[in-house]
């Protein structure tokens, strides 16, 4: 947890709790425009100690309730969770109503702790009365700190620790009480040509005599202070401790860096391509210099817990520049191709390089964590709500490649690194030390950093060009290992379909099922698409006397035109057509007006436009209709107005939520468009959209099931819980596969086809290889753990995309020349009026000519259909 506390003395304690009863600490000062990210919460204040459980003798109280056993033995509690909601409970007898629960614990399971709390006034226990903490889930011991805000005369503490089956070791358990420091440092301002202003906030009812930098100052009651603080140095880079200090309470302190947009006079010069790199000559910082303004700077270069090095001399005129410190090294230079390189070696963790690019934003990427379009702050509450809205300095496991980066008006300034196991750091605007413009950093011992400068927004820079550079200079990661032969594979998919995911009820299959839960199929009819994936791996069309449309994520509608429903498909496709076009708006947009619109600073979205858009255009390319191409090019105009994909998971996630499904929707209707047009700028537009979808793919790996497995969004469901940052949902990922692999058709920027596969590999990875959910593919996957989560869904998307790698026959063929268009279950190719279909001999199939004529076919292997009405 990003909390701490302090543990007073027994004097100390009773002279605080005196101030406590005058303060009444309130729960916020109300009437404020959202702020900037606190990158230091505000502090939970430890008291005394009120009961304590160290299990040296039992289990001094402790009762398993819930889907868990426990036993005290050699000073440890050890809990055996068997199931999902495992929980104990014990009593407990104390007045107080601002507490605090410490744990210290290890464990390998999954999901998040809680302690939920019972008293005199509320029996039992309830979802509003409890506080959530996020497990580690390493093996390792941890100490967590678990605030809990109460209606005092607590009777009974209950520990949910975890959502798993698995071993739990408590080692001890301590209630204390306590309450949230009435004073925080809210933020510090530094106007220009002025003195720094640190802003103190009080949340008491009654104002503090206090001292910030020894200096005395009134903090007035539930109100903000700003008070000027003098720098000990001089300008343009500034190390400014702030330290705040009020009688019977622990201090608060603060360290920043501060820098102020000027040169010094003793600065280094070197030339690179395009950008003139100013060093100071104490190695303190390094201006980097546009056609003569200053558009980012390296401030500090490092330091160590807020010093700066002491520097040997230094070779004025040596490239690349060598400093040399007690216990630390940095190397400033440049690779063959011009860009910046740093190197720095340390004795000691040091931060460096602090990279500040200036302007207003247009574009941020923190890769897996954040990712910004113009003017959006990032730690922002938009896409999460909870405390971990909170990412500037996020787990590193949850950085899917080493890559962040800035586009602002002035400039494009990306970071690259190689060691997966640094500390990135990223705030937009800087939160962090609120000096001007945005702010990334690593932090670590041996940090190995390349930077890419270039233009800004305004001079054309783009987010996806830092992107493609960063993925051309790492390379693709290698393909994960297939895990079972290909035969093994689709045996293993129809063990699925035969066993968790049929549905004996209806003779057909289910989307996805919840262990106790099933997610049933509209008006119980069984889902072509399952139905499509069965007659793919075995050539025989699953016996059901009725089809509903869909039930995959990647639509495939073979089993109609195999079992003769080519008229039904035809109506349904044109029915949805028709609906599309008629909700349309005139500039080509669709508009969203639900639950999920919070957060969003408008009512549409380029994922929200993006589904339309390629269904119309499905529905054009089967059928050649122009209405629906028409429509769907001018969505395609509307969408050109946005910069980042968002906006397509709006049963669960807001609107605003960065997406990859909304990357691969934006891939597959701009692929379509120009297979259907023919006009370039579709083309590169597709190419644009899938590269905004590779952040959201892991290219590195410290497990064995890592690489190329896909986040699904930078939020969280209902903004609250899960958090999906860090957490794999690769059916997400297998779409975003299937539109690379139309795209690759047509581009060969990257490798497109290594993306999907990769990705398909990871899916095939992550089905459940046996037990209940055989051959299922999970929700989500747990990376450290290597643990599924359910909802389990049916594997058809894995097998359409296993039959595309693999050149074989997937889903619908459509083949079209000046005068005909053809549907097929199978390639099918036109010439001189006559279509030939490659087809199992004997298999009788449908195909569509024109968008209306349906053709029965009884296949010698291959057949020729004569294309003009008879």
């Amino acid at each position: 947890m990003r909390c701490f506390g302090f543990v007073l003395g027994p004097i100390s304690y009773l002279r605080w709790v005196a101030l406590l009863l005058l303060w009444i600490v309130l729960p916020g000062v109300g009437g404020r425009a959202e702020e900037l990210p606190n990158p230091h919460p505000r502090a939970f204040v430890l008291g005394e100690s009120l009961q304590r459980w160290d299990f040296a003798d039992g289990l001094q109280g402790w009762d398993a309730v819930n889907d868990c056993t426990i036993e005290a033995r050699e000073g440890l509690l050890h809990i055996t969770s068997r199931g999902v909601d495992p929980y104990l409970v014990t009593g407990v007898d104390t007045e107080h109503s601002e507490l605090a629960v410490r744990i210290r614990m290890r464990l390998k399971t999954r999901g998040e702790g809680q302690f939920f709390w019972a008293s005199q006034k509320s029996r039992g226990f309830a979802a509003d009365r409890q506080s959530t903490f996020t497990l580690h889930h390493d093996d390792r011991w941890h100490e967590y700190t678990v605030p809990l805000s109460t209606d005092g005369g607590l009777t009974a503490l209950r520990l949910d620790p975890g959502m798993a089956e698995g071993h739990i070791q408590v080692d001890w358990i301590e209630l204390l009480a306590g309450a949230y420091h009435p004073l925080e440092i809210v933020r510090v301002e530094t106007p220009e040509a002025q003195p720094a202003r640190v802003v103190v906030r009080n949340h008491g009812s009654a104002s503090v005599q206090a001292t910030v930098n020894d200096q005395p100052v009134v903090l007035a009651a539930a109100d903000d202070t700003p008070v000027p603080v003098t720098a000990p140095q001089q300008p343009p880079l500034v190390s400014l401790p702030v330290r705040v200090s009020a009688e019977g309470l622990p201090p608060i302190e603060r360290r920043l860096w501060s820098y102020r947009m000027s040169g010094a006079a003793d600065e280094l010069v070197r030339e690179l391509p395009g950008i003139a790199v100013h060093v100071a000559s104490d190695g303190s910082y390094a201006r980097l210099v546009r056609d003569g303004e200053e558009v980012a700077a390296l401030a500090p270069l490092a330091h160590i817990d807020g010093e700066l090095p002491n520097w040997e001399s230094l070779e004025p005129d040596a490239w690349p520049l060598d400093f040399t410190g007690e216990g630390i090294r940095l190397t400033l230079g440049s690779t063959e191709d011009g860009q910046l390189a740093i190197q720095i070696d340390s004795e000691h963790e040091v931060e460096g390089p602090v990279v500040r690019p200036f302007g207003g934003l247009e574009q941020g990427l923190l890769s897996g964590v954040e990712y910004l379009g113009r003017g959006e702050q990032s730690s922002s509450r938009r896409d999460i709500e909870t405390e971990d809205h909170l990412r500037f300095e996020p787990d590193p496991m949850h950085v899917t490649m080493p890559l962040m980066a800035f586009v602002t008006d002035r400039t494009s300034v990306a970071m690259l690194w190689e060691d997966t196991e640094l500390q990135p750091t990223f705030a937009a605007p800087d939160f962090i030390d609120y000096a001007p413009g945005h702010r990334m950093s690593l932090k670590g011992r041996r940090i190995d950093v390349t930077l890419r400068v270039a233009d800004g927004w305004t001079a054309g820079g783009r987010l996806e060009d830092a992107i493609l550079w960063a993925v051309q200079r790492r390379g693709l990661p290698p393909l994960p290992e297939v895990p079972r032969t290909r035969e093994a594979q689709m045996e293993l998919s129809l063990a699925a379909y035969r066993g968790r995911a049929y549905d004996p009820e209806t003779g057909g299959w289910f989307h996805a099922v919840l262990p106790g839960v099933r997610s049933m199929p509209d008006r119980g009819a069984p889902f072509g698409d399952c139905a499509s994936a069965i007659f793919r791996m075995t050539g025989e069309m699953p016996p059901v006397d009725r089809l509903q449309l869909g039930g995959a994520h990647v639509r495939n509608s073979t089993s109609f035109l195999v079992s003769g429903r080519a008229r039904q498909w035809l109506q349904i496709i044109d029915g949805q057509a028709a609906q599309l076009r008629r909700t349309q708006l005139p500039d080509g947009s669709y508009r969203y007006d639900g639950k999920y619109l919070r957060g969003h600073f408008e009512d549409t979205a380029s994922g929200h436009c993006a589904r339309p858009a390629f269904v119309l255009l499905e529905h054009a390319r089967y059928t050649g209709n122009q209405e629906s191409l028409d429509a769907a090019l001018r969505t395609l105009e509307f969408i050109r107005r946005f910069r980042t994909p968002r906006g397509s998971q709006t049963w669960e996630i807001s609107l605003h939520t960065p997406d990859v499904l909304a990357s691969a929707q934006l891939v597959w209707a701009h692929v379509r468009a120009y297979e259907l047009t023919g006009e370039a700028s579709y083309r590169e537009a597709a190419r644009r959209w899938a590269l905004t979808g590779l952040p959201f793919v892991y290219q590195w790996s410290n497990q064995p099931i890592m690489a190329y497995s896909t986040i699904a969004v930078y939020g969280a469901t209902n903004w609250q819980r899960p958090v999906w940052i860090g957490l794999p949902v690769q059916w997400c990922g297998t779409v975003y596969a299937h539109a690379l692999l139309m795209l690759a058709a047509h581009d060969d920027t990257l490798d497109w086809r290594q993306v999907a596969e990769g990705i398909l590999i990871s899916g095939e990875q992550q089905q459940y290889p046996d037990g209940p959910s055989q051959g299922m593919l999970p929700d989500a996957f747990q990376l450290e753990t290597q643990m599924r989560f359910p909802y389990d869904i049916h594997p058809g998307v894995l097998v359409q995309l296993r039959l595309q790698i693999e050149g074989r026959p997937a889903g619908l063929a459509v083949a079209a020349d000046e005068t005909h268009r053809v549907v097929s279950p199978f390639p099918v190719e036109l010439h001189e009026g006559r279509a030939t279909i490659q087809a199992p001999e004997g298999l009788t199939y449908q195909i569509i000519v024109d968008g209306q004529r349906v053709v029965d076919v009884t296949s010698q292997g291959e057949d020729g259909v004569l294309l003009s009405d008879p």
